[in-house]
């Protein structure tokens, strides 16, 4: 009975460690998106939307980076382990920014560049859902 009680709290705990790490995870890359994402008007930046389980369809009007981000902790918290957390831009100037140079201040876009740097996002929350 021990063993199988250690074996349960052993995967209780793995568990919840995997989960804060996703959630780490999730804040950091969306954060890091956002805030590379060339400002102008701020429009660009704040119509960033994160939905659970279906990527949003609609343009949105903030231009807030700190409630964008503050949307991304909200829904990260939501999510559960089985969910897909989906981070979208639907402004149709989007992807030319990031895929055509549309703009000087983001030449390797604001996805592509944060993809590049999600092994480093992942051991910095690894290490830190040790905490």
């Amino acid at each position: 009975m021990r063993f199988s009680a250690t074996l349960g709290r052993f995967n209780r705990e793995t568990k919840d460690r995997l989960d804060r790490i996703r959630r780490i995870v999730i804040i950091k890359l969306f954060s890091a998106v956002i805030k590379d994402t060339p400002v102008l008007t701020g429009r660009l930046r704040g119509n960033w939307q994160t939905t659970i389980n279906s990527p949003a369809t609609g343009v949105i009007g903030i231009r807030d980076e700190a409630a964008t981000i503050a949307e991304v902790q909200r829904m990260a918290a939501q999510s559960k382990g089985s969910d897909v957390v989906i981070l979208r831009n639907n402004l149709p100037y989007a992807y030319r920014i990031e895929f055509d140079g549309w703009s000087r201040k983001a030449p390797q876009g604001m996805m592509r560049r944060n993809a590049i740097r999600f092994r480093r996002i992942l051991n910095q929350a690894v290490r830190e859902a040790r905490l």
